[in-house]
């Protein structure tokens, strides 16, 4: 009997021990478990068989969170620096799938939809970026093109195009509350967790979507 369930459990507990915590100031507990929580979802992958560019894309994306854990501009580029190499192994492994331009008129459609969130995205976080404009910029274009691809890839993949979907507009709200939203604002009381759910869930969809993928 596999102990794969086993895993996502934990997993999923992690992540659930980490949601209370989001809007905490940084500690060693809340980086602990917001690491852990990605960290499992990499074991989960590697012991249910899935392919090692998942692992590895999963691995940084963890590193890239115990970065943002922390405050200051050197964790934060250090971070997204992670992430966006997290991302290029999520290309290369969405590539060898047959990630790509969308073979229907609505994956074009929502592909064209995507190029202009993130155009969007970029266009309204520009004036608030100060020196973080060129790292800012090109995390947009990374983070685009994987789902871009995503959106391309099989439809026995479906899952791994949702978490992508969901690890996309994560990353846009976390942009505006980094950039955009007051340190005092009320939204941050939703913003906050609903970054996390979706981050962390859309990692767990791209996880589960490779590991069992539909007829």
């Amino acid at each position: 009997m596999t102990l794969t369930p086993i895993y996502w459990l934990v997993a999923a507990a992690l992540a659930l021990l980490y949601l209370p915590r989001v809007g905490d100031p940084p500690g060693r507990t809340r980086t602990m478990l917001k690491t852990l929580s990605v960290l499992a979802l990499a074991f989960v992958a590697l012991v249910g068989g899935g392919f090692i560019l998942l692992v590895i894309a999963l691995i940084l994306c963890a590193v890239g969170d115990g970065f943002l854990s922390r405050t200051g501009e050197g964790p934060l580029k250090a971070g997204m620096g992670a992430f966006a190499a997290g991302h290029l192994v999520y290309v290369a492994l969405f590539l060898n799938l047959g990630g790509g331009i969308g073979a229907d008129p609505l994956r074009m459609a929502l592909q064209v939809g995507v190029v202009l969130a993130a155009g969007g995205l970029a266009r309204w976080l520009w004036p608030s970026l100060g020196a973080m404009r060129m790292p800012v910029a090109g995390y947009v274009v990374v983070v685009a093109l994987m789902t871009l691809l995503a959106l391309g890839l099989p439809s026995s993949l479906w899952l791994v195009t949702v978490g992508a979907l969901m690890f996309l507009t994560s990353d846009a709200l976390l942009a505006g509350e980094m950039f955009k939203l007051p340190a005092d604002s009320p939204a941050r009381r939703w913003t906050t967790p609903a970054v996390w759910i979706l981050y962390w869930g859309g990692q767990a969809a791209i996880t589960a979507g490779f590991l069992y993928p539909t007829k």
